[in-house]
């Protein structure tokens, strides 16, 4: 029997993009290009109502105004918790009408967002790329994208589909307007119901090439199958214990921008494990594909990582024709595999930032659902992180469920201590050891959940990662009603006890020495053992994040390049990749004038 001991976990995968779905880079060249990056719109774009009414519980109206339109990011849209715009990438801004939530719980009947005149003389095809977030939820609200010379005729360009839980990528033809300024309307309709909301982000407008192939969105796992298909395995883990791994299977969505028919589209693959020579895999994912269509393809590329570590994934995406915009063929993905002496031995969805929280007072289970294959694994505990709102005091017991929610095993009640909300609040997790431990025999499926009983007290899960509809879970302990999240619950499943020194969880600590280097505005780390290997993490006087990457110390020391970056102190903080049973810190003072 597992000692009912709460663990503490850091694990990190140290990725230039450490999310399962990626986007590709942007286009290197916009005619007109807008990111909303500011805290409000844009002096040229204009909203309209320019104010809408709020309204009270009852639907009244209260008297006060507010704008509709606002630029946020995605904890600020499901405050409220009804619009899960995914936070890809993390912390992004867009712009946004948000039908429940601050400062806005009103009517968005007929809301428009216009931009500026854009002059589209001289571009021979133009284009527009945008992307929308955009699910419909829960009453069909409506949206779409109008065109207009004058300002007043418009003219429909199309009608934006809903797409619950996921950012799309569109890309619409200009051509009619190439011979002169041209203005855009997106428009929202919650049509007098209760609904989400709608977000803008990415606006590229762009002369179309005739031979531009775009890959504009890319997957671990298989894309093109739903996660409710439980007879597939499909989904994309951002970590995966060593001996669940089965061939690597990637995904992505290909978009031929040009104005030629694209030949022969295949994408390579760069596989680099833990920062080691890549292994280049090219698979042909399409024999043509027509001016302006995409097409969303998977397929199984045979890899599987050696040992446990980092792996990190380069796509690239090419035509029998030579690209003329080669700035958007990329993506990045990637993932961990885990093993008993590195990453916790971890099966996980998420994305490893807390962007978002689930659960109410009124009680609920929250996790995921974990694909398995057979052989000698056994489940051995969950983990959790807590989110903003959770107090001390508050109770949660783990549990093991198969595809049915019938019980595998289960933990005793465990009280959240300030400990637990501490190692949450900075990004670690809290590990439950499982009564007893359930050994994988057959290929099957597994559900990972936290409970917190009504009477537990407050509690809320944290969740980071767009979350494939039908992977996660959350269930209402008074009516045991299903709902699918579209943000990953940070719950996961290890298949071997987390974290060494049961009887003394907390970390212990030694000191990093950090001089200056030899090149300017770079700094060596000494004092770190030969062989130690995890996340490191540089954070400045504010304790704001300025780095994290997954390091392996080459002999008994590592290079910091800090050019770039303020002046000031900064902390540096190198955890073992077993957890945080051992840590070394340090500090350092990078001077003015790099």
């Amino acid at each position: 029997m597992v000692s009912k001991v709460v663990q503490r976990i850091v694990w990190s995968v140290g990725l230039a993009c450490s999310v399962w779905q990626c986007g590709a880079q942007s286009r290197a060249t916009c005619l007109y290009g807008e990111s909303f990056m500011a805290e409000s719109l844009p002096p040229d774009w204009t909203g309209l109502p320019t104010t809408v009414e709020r309204l009270d519980e009852n639907g009244a109206g209260t008297g006060e105004f507010v704008t509709a339109w606002q630029v946020g990011n995605a904890v600020g849209a499901n405050s409220a918790g009804y619009f899960p715009v995914p936070d890809e990438p993390a912390g992004n801004t867009f712009a946004m009408v948000n039908d429940d939530a601050p400062p806005c719980d009103c009517a968005m009947a007929d809301v428009s967002l216009f931009s500026p005149f854009i002059d589209l003389a001289g571009a021979g095809f133009p284009a527009l790329s945008y992307r929308v977030y955009h699910d419909g939820l829960p009453f069909n609200g409506d949206a779409s994208l109008w065109a207009s010379f004058d300002g007043s005729s418009w003219t429909l360009l199309e009608e934006i589909p809903p797409m619950p839980g996921a950012w799309q990528q569109r890309t619409t033809d200009l051509s009619d307007f190439a011979s002169g300024p041209v203005q855009l309307r997106f428009t929202y309709d919650d049509g007098g119901q209760w609904a989400s909301g709608f977000a803008l982000d990415d606006v590229c407008v762009f002369d179309r090439l005739p031979h531009d192939v775009a890959l504009s969105q890319a997957w671990v796992g298989d894309a093109t199958v739903s996660a409710f298909n439980t007879g597939t395995r499909s989904l994309g883990y951002s970590r995966i214990p060593i001996e669940q791994q089965s061939p690597l299977r990637l995904s992505a969505r290909i978009r031929n921008n040009g104005t030629s028919v694209a030949g022969e589209v295949q994408v390579v693959a760069s596989i680099s494990l833990n920062g080691a020579t890549p292994v280049e895999i090219t698979t042909t994912v399409a024999t043509t594909l027509a001016p302006l269509q995409d097409t969303l393809v998977s397929w199984e590329t045979g890899y599987l990582a050696a040992e446990a570590g980092s792996v990190s994934i380069l796509l690239t995406t090419t035509a029998i024709d030579q690209d003329e915009e080669p700035s958007d063929n990329s993506a990045q993905v990637g993932f961990a595999v885990t093993s008993t002496s590195e990453g916790n031995h971890t099966m996980a969805l998420d994305n490893d930032l807390a962007s978002a929280v689930c659960g109410t007072d009124a009680g609920f289970s929250a996790g995921c659902r974990y694909e398995l294959i057979s052989g000698s694994s056994a489940v051995h505990g969950i983990s959790v992180r807590f989110g903003a709102g959770t107090l001390p005091g508050s109770r949660v017991q783990a549990l093991l469920m198969d595809g049915n929610l019938n019980s595998l095993s289960g933990s005793s009640n465990h009280t959240i201590t300030d400990a637990d909300l501490e190692l949450s609040f900075a990004g670690g997790s809290v590990y439950i050891p499982l009564d007893s431990t359930f050994a994988v025999v057959n290929e099957q499926d597994v559900i990972g959940l936290v409970r917190c009983l009504p009477d537990s007290g407050a509690l809320r899960v944290a969740s980071g990662g767009v979350a494939a509809l039908g992977s996660s879970l959350l269930i209402d302990a008074t009516t045991f009603s299903i709902t699918y999240p579209g943000t990953t619950p940070i719950v996961r499943i290890h298949f071997s006890d987390a974290v060494t020194g049961l009887s003394n969880p907390a970390p212990s600590s030694s000191i990093l020495t950090i001089a200056p280097g030899a090149a300017e505005g770079t700094f060596v780390i000494h004092g770190v053992p030969v062989g130690t290997h995890g996340p490191l993490e540089v954070l400045d006087v504010a304790g704001r994040l300025v780095e994290r990457r997954f390091v392996r110390p080459d002999g008994h020391q590592i290079i910091l390049s800090m050019q770039g970056n303020a002046p000031g102190l900064y902390r540096v903080m190198l955890h073992a990749a077993e957890g945080i049973s051992h840590r070394w810190t340090g500090a350092f003072v990078l001077p003015r004038g790099l």
